[in-house]
């Protein structure tokens, strides 16, 4: 499964941009500011419906435009399929797949799977619970089917939940009630996480001990967001006096976190930067390989600015490892033969473009 064709309008400097890409590798170099990661926006917004660089919708449209659009006609097993994102200035949105529109951008995250990598992704380890959730949900999300409609059943159940925190006084039976589904629910969501987790440790080890042997014997554990060892009910129910008075729920999988290790210690603890970055690109390569083996598909990989992020050894480890993932990768970086100098032993298809002032162009080379 690859990305085709993109087509990009009113999206920060970028013009008017239509792109023939190579199943592979694409490689987009150029001077700072020139819109080589508002190209990497650009296929972010067509896989989640949002930008990754803000939430304010504004800034991601050009200033002479009411929208920003993005387009693209997805491959997978000789089957092409349209995907357009519009998103306009007053939080009007329009997603669609394959012609019909759709509601919610999880769909989108269904039909082009992508991961991204840039200096924000080294917060996976060193930043707060929030990174960490969203890297196991990610995982989870594209490997068990039903989790997506899990999650917004407890989502709308945490809703319920705080609004009668809310409330003066609490009707004990309708609290009851949502209490008894929370608790099943949040079971289950921790039941897949772990699993998940599991199965991919093995796989994070690996990588990451081909990239630095001193990470090899990563280890992490999973809190699920209250003390395990006391049934969720009774934390609820002892914890309600502090939720009424703060009125939010303090305990649940919207709290969980995963610690990670090394030798024991909390790996932010020890870790010098550049090892806390081979651990992070370690993992999301990981979610890569799982996702393949569990799914037969491969997603795509937005790396912004490799060369600023590694040195020379492990830049050219880590292409070796997504070359034998398969995934589509595109790769930013200012200098044009740095670039090439990492790829081209590791790719048999691949393609680079110079981004100059807001304008991309294919840049042909001797390969």
């Amino acid at each position: 499964m690859y990305l085709k064709q993109l087509h990009v309008h009113g999206l920060r400097n970028l013009k008017h941009i239509e792109l023939s890409l190579s199943p592979q590798v694409n490689l987009f170099h150029g001077a700072n500011g020139s819109g080589k990661t508002s190209l990497l926006e650009a296929i972010f917004l067509l896989g989640r419906g949002r930008s990754f660089r803000s939430r304010i919708l504004n800034t991601v449209i050009n200033t002479q435009e009411q929208v920003c659009t993005a387009y693209g006609l997805r491959e997978s097993s000789g089957v092409s399929t349209p995907i357009g994102v519009s998103r306009g200035r007053q939080g009007d949105f329009l997603f669609k797949i394959n012609g019909q529109q759709i509601a919610a951008a999880s769909a989108l995250a269904e039909a082009l799977p992508l991961l991204l990598l840039n200096a924000e992704g080294f917060d996976l380890i060193g930043g707060g619970p929030q990174y960490r959730r969203r890297f196991i949900d990610w995982g989870v999300f594209h490997v068990e089917h039903n989790y997506r409609h899990l999650m917004q059943r407890y989502q709308r159940v945490l809703k319920q939940r705080n609004s009668l925190m809310r409330h003066d006084r609490i009707d004990e039976q309708v609290l009851a009630v949502w209490d008894a589904e929370f608790v099943e629910l949040a079971q289950q969501i921790d039941c897949l996480r772990k699993v998940y987790l599991q199965e991919l440790l093995p796989i994070v080890r690996k990588i990451a001990c081909e990239l630095s042997e001193d990470l090899g014997d990563v280890d992490y554990s999973v809190f699920p967001g209250w003390d395990e060892t006391k049934d969720l009910s009774e934390v609820l129910l002892t914890d309600r006096p502090r939720d009424r008075h703060l009125k939010t729920t303090h305990h649940g999988p919207h709290r969980a976190d995963l610690r990670i290790r090394i030798k024991k210690q909390n790996a932010a603890d020890i870790l010098s930067r550049g090892q806390l970055k081979i651990l992070a690109i370690s993992m999301q390569i990981a979610q890569g390989y799982l996702f393949n083996n569990k799914t037969g598909r491969s997603g795509l990989y937005l790396i912004d600015d490799l060369p600023a992020e590694l040195d020379i050894k492990h830049r050219r480890q880590v292409c070796e490892r997504l070359a034998v993932l398969g995934a589509q990768i595109f790769v930013t970086g200012v200098e044009r033969e740095g670039l090439l100098n990492l790829w081209s032993d590791s790719a048999n298809d691949m393609k680079l473009f110079h981004v100059e002032q807001g304008c991309i162009r294919e840049d042909r080379y001797t390969g």
